[in-house]
């Protein structure tokens, strides 16, 4: 009898197992399409994802809060980067340094500091890593770039006058630069290249003729100073997208296309009271000058930017809030394209890194914080 209920006792417990096996590979069934056109891989994505968000989980690993020297204070970290000892350097364009901290999270050191001399910066923006041998720095107060070691001694200084509206530059491997700028004609086009670390153009990978020409100008083009959106991978492949539609191209270093990434998306409707807001974020209480004409879509762009983690992930920002207007959506695909699942962070992911992400994010009384989150992924 018991020899009975205990192979009841099984079988039960097998046809559960094998019933909730099943259910879960049906919840992670794929709906999408890929297929080949003129040798590009097309990755068309449905808008509900493989799985749901509780596959992805964060875990405060480190919280650095703002030195109490007034000197060191922060006033507004823009960009972070990490190097191969895990520590941490992040530009503040109101000091007009780069703080540098340990991966304990104890202060090592700023770099540079306010000037316009030698390793002095007006308003350093981008932070950059090359080579894991030196910071790049880009300085948009003087229309620069400041070179230094990861020990804080400066080596040079270029000019990015040959780039003008010279953005948002991201490096690859071997120190190559993934930027974008404009040309300042009738009518103005704007350019995403490839360069060497001398400024030596290597590939154009996309251009565009400006959606809009002065005194009329498209509001998303000049509060992010460029049509494209665009990073790298951990495989020095390029991926880009522009503000028209929800298309996210992949590309080899050479700048050739490999694979087109699509998803369904409506967009988010913009409507008249958050244009007033758009415009109080950018001008603050002053009248928009009446030398401009704003144009708003009326739809936001599919994405504000994108950010990669090691294993080829793309977390792709979008425009799309929670209910209770606190958190942005992000679009996370695998390395082959896919809609793997939708999240939502308070912060922008900057680094991904040893299975930790780094980022800055402001706590309950809106100073800045810099954490570090251990990543965990339950597929």
């Amino acid at each position: 009898m018991r020899n009975k209920s205990a192979i009841l006792s099984v079988i039960l417990f097998l046809s559960i197992f094998i019933l909730l096996t099943s259910c879960g590979e049906q919840k992670a069934k794929w709906a999408g399409t890929i297929e080949e056109e003129d040798g590009i891989t097309i990755v068309r994505n449905p808008k509900i994802p493989i799985y749901s968000e509780e596959v992805f989980q964060l875990e405060e690993d480190l919280a650095i809060t703002s030195p109490e020297d007034d000197e060191l204070m922060f006033q507004n970290l823009t960009t972070l980067v990490v190097d191969e000892s895990e520590n941490i350097y992040v530009t503040d364009t109101k000091a007009g340094h780069i703080l540098v901290f340990n991966k304990n999270g104890d202060f090592v050191r700023t770099i540079g500091k306010r000037g316009q001399g030698p390793g002095e910066m007006m308003y350093p923006l981008d932070l950059v890593m090359l080579t894991q041998k030196e910071l790049m720095v880009n300085d948009l107060g003087q229309a620069k770039l400041h070179f230094f070691t990861l020990e804080g001694e400066y080596l040079k200084q270029m000019t990015t006058s040959k780039y003008p509206a010279f953005r948002r530059p991201k490096s690859d491997a071997a120190g190559n630069i993934v930027v974008s700028h404009a040309i300042m004609d009738k009518p103005v086009k704007i350019f995403l290249k490839k360069i060497d670390s001398e400024l030596n153009p290597l590939c154009e990978i996309a251009s565009c003729v400006a959606i809009t020409q002065p005194p009329v100008l498209d509001y998303f083009e000049i509060l992010r100073t460029t049509s494209f959106v665009w990073n790298v991978l951990s495989t020095d492949e390029i991926i880009w997208g522009n503000f028209k539609k929800y298309e996210i191209f992949v590309c080899d270093p050479d700048g050739n296309c490999l694979r087109k990434i699509v998803k369904e998306d409506e967009g988010v409707p913009i409507t008249k009271e958050e244009e007033k807001k758009l415009i109080k974020n950018m001008y603050g209480d002053n009248p928009v000058p009446p030398s401009i004409t704003l144009k708003f879509p009326d739809r936001y762009p599919p994405f504000i930017h994108f950010t990669c983690d090691e294993e080829g992930r793309i977390l792709v920002y979008t425009y799309e809030k929670t209910e209770d207007d606190e958190r942005n959506y992000y679009d996370v695909f695998d390395s082959e394209g896919k809609l793997m699942l939708r999240t939502t962070f308070k912060f922008w992911p900057q680094v991904w890194k040893n299975s930790m992400m780094y980022c800055v994010e402001e706590d309950e009384d809106g100073f800045e914080v810099i954490k570090r989150y251990r990543v965990n992924w339950a597929i």
